[in-house]
């Protein structure tokens, strides 16, 4: 026979595994649905707007060299600066570079789940970001008062130069990764 003393024990202890059974329930049932917060893979490259990745890689490549470094040396190609915002789309086509940043970014916190050292080139990404941002705030500040067309080419190819950047970054971490999905994202991007 159970003693007088221990039916209060009993009792609190059969509340509390009632409460905690209850919250468990709760949060099993509020969890989200798909694995990943940034959406599945199609999700994700459906966010994507399209680009002209020939112009970017011309205007990026007169700016920077492959690996990201700045070009130096007279053969070079040099790109009239009065081209640049004709061949991207204006202030409007940085736009879209900025949006589709937040994508690359996605895209590296996506495999993130199966490569963790995919953070740091996420957390790069997304001072890549940042600094696109930037730029393109002060070209939206030069147009308010009538000088786009002068900081257009230092600032724009500058926006370009990293978005390009960016999305060689991408590439090589589902390239080191071999993920599945790399000939997706290369027609993507």
């Amino acid at each position: 026979m159970m003693n007088a003393s221990a039916i209060p024990f009993f009792s609190a202890v059969a509340v509390f595994l009632v409460a905690l059974t209850a919250t468990a329930a709760h949060f099993y049932r509020r969890r989200p649905k798909s694995k990943s917060p940034y959406g599945n893979w199609e999700s994700l490259l459906a966010r994507f707007t399209s680009v002209d990745r020939e112009s970017i890689t011309l205007i990026a490549l007169d700016l920077v060299d492959e690996s990201g470094d700045p070009r130096h040396g007279g053969d070079d190609i040099i790109l009239d600066p009065s081209c640049i915002s004709p061949l991207i789309g204006g202030l409007d086509g940085l736009e879209v570079l900025k949006r589709n940043c937040a994508v690359l970014i996605d895209l590296a916190f996506y495999v993130q789940q199966w490569y963790p050292e995919a953070l740091v080139v996420a957390e790069q990404l997304r001072m890549n970001a940042r600094e696109i941002e930037w730029h393109i705030d002060r070209l939206r500040g030069a147009a308010k008062i009538g000088k786009l067309e002068s900081v257009f080419p230092e600032y724009g190819q500058r926006v370009i130069a990293t978005y390009y950047l960016m999305t060689r970054h991408v590439l090589e971490l589902y390239e080191i990764g071999n993920f599945p999905g790399l000939a997706d994202l290369q027609r993507a991007l």
